[in-house]
């Protein structure tokens, strides 16, 4: 049967400065797959569209395939609602660069957030999701052509801000080059698992079919403040996630996000244990 909880970090999250030094820190700490965002990674390259040739794409990958590393998210985190619609077009263009470099990578996505305007108010208005959809219609249009997919992470104080606007989402843009980046703890801000449970019941009863890849990390609510943790180590249900996720998604990819290449094993196999100790339904 298949049954496989496959862990990766983030390259932003280690200390390399090159893809050299990245690959040999993601094999020692047993990562096996990366999401790999570049300007976050790689900070004195002024990157452009430019850069993104298929020679780099292909070094990029080979040399993590020689660590025994390959790259399932291509992080690209635009604000595809940016106020300045000079800049949105710009992040938009950048989007799209990244959908093709993604080819030469052999990456499994382009992944983003949806963006935030101005204010929390004016980012959950019905004006804000034209702007976000008119953004990830040029972007989904694009992925079609080139046979890249897309990967939108929904998070509370985003354009995309909860399971049901979500499922609006995919509904409209309706395409099979669409995924979702499924980080439960960026829409739950409770320690009450009953309410945690809710959510993830609606996330799976919505589009469970959907989601792609996980991302992984933990919190607490302390005197009324969110306050982040490791994955496993604060309130978030990961059993109660588990049955869901081992049901429509045995064999995933999940990113521990914040962990460093110090700890990622620690959660990783925290994490792991409580994957296979879960039983579905």
């Amino acid at each position: 049967m298949f049954n496989k909880l496959n862990f990766g970090m983030r390259g932003h999250d280690t200390k390399a400065t090159d893809i050299e030094s990245l690959a040999k820190i993601l094999e020692e700490a047993g990562a096996a797959h990366v999401q790999l965002a570049l300007k976050k990674s790689f900070k004195d390259i002024n990157w452009q569209n430019s850069i993104l040739t298929p020679e780099l794409g292909c070094y990029i990958k080979n040399t993590l395939a020689e660590h025994g590393v390959r790259v399932s998210v291509l992080g690209c985190y635009i604000n595809p609602v940016h106020p300045d619609e000079a800049k949105r077009k710009e992040e938009v263009e950048w989007f799209k660069a990244h959908l093709k470099f993604a080819k030469y990578l052999g990456c499994d996505m382009v992944g983003t957030e949806t963006g935030f305007y101005n204010t929390f108010e004016e980012t959950h208005t019905e004006e804000n999701y034209q702007r976000f959809f008119k953004s990830m219609r040029e972007i989904v249009d694009c992925a079609e052509n080139l046979g890249s997919i897309v990967g939108v992470e929904t998070v509370t104080k985003h354009s995309m801000f909860n399971p049901k606007m979500t499922k609006r989402f995919l509904d409209e843009i309706d395409s099979p080059n669409v995924t979702i980046i499924y980080d439960p703890v960026n829409i739950s801000d409770m320690n009450d698992r009953d309410e945690q449970h809710k959510i993830v019941d609606e996330v799976y009863g919505l589009y469970g079919d959907r989601i792609g890849i996980l991302h992984f990390k933990d919190y607490e609510v302390i005197d009324g403040r969110k306050e982040g943790r490791l994955a496993g180590d604060g309130v978030f249900d990961y059993e109660y996630l588990f049955k869901y996720a081992k049901k429509y998604t045995p064999v995933i990819n999940a990113i521990l996000e914040t962990n460093s290449e110090d700890n990622f094993k620690n959660t990783a196999e925290k994490i792991l244990s409580i994957w296979d100790s879960t039983v579905t339904e």
